[in-house]
């Protein structure tokens, strides 16, 4: 077994340095160490993406069940989903929920993955943005993403003028 050697202190080297394999520790490459012309494919990149949907203002939040986004990179993290109202419901018993759903080719039956729908009802001011709670961020190659809304209530005015917005990061690989 070879002994490692040390270098106490820094060291400049006037030409390249290469070697078998290297370990560079975390934090160590900075973005601004990056040259600007370095042209680094996007296949070794990370990609955040911000999907939104959105229904008009002056017209009644109705429900739908709408496919957003499929992933196509080997694995993806969702970051956040976000609710906003222009005008929320009022004056009655009106409400609608979102929720933030999964499938895929082996599981076609779109799943949650919140650990609840995201209410928005008359109490909620206008504008109010509402966050969802994951139960699982992860997404894989080829799962696609689907935004479920539900109405309800008889009296009141509806909400009109959503929108929900999905972050997530997705490896280009």
């Amino acid at each position: 077994m070879a002994i490692p050697t040390s270098i106490e202190g820094d060291l400049h080297v006037r030409g390249r340095v290469t070697s078998e394999t290297m370990t560079i520790p975390a934090s160590t490459i900075t973005d601004a160490m990056v040259a600007s012309n370095a042209a680094i494919a996007a296949t070794k990149q990370e990609h955040r993406f911000v999907i939104n949907y959105s229904q008009a203002d002056g017209s009644d939040v109705v429900a739908a069940i709408v496919p957003v986004y499929v992933v196509h990179g080997t694995t993806a993290t969702l970051i956040s989903v976000e609710v906003v109202c222009i005008d929320a419901p009022e004056g009655g018993d009106k409400t609608f929920t979102v929720d933030l759903k999964k499938c895929n080719v082996g599981s076609p039956a779109p799943a949650t993955v919140l650990t609840g729908v995201i209410a928005y009802a008359a109490a909620t001011p206008d504008c109010t943005i509402k966050a969802g709670t994951f139960s699982s961020t992860s997404l894989a190659n080829d799962d696609t993403l689907v935004v479920a809304i539900a109405v309800s209530g008889s009296t009141g005015n509806q909400g009109q003028g959503l929108i929900v917005t999905v972050t997530l990061d997705e490896d280009a690989s």
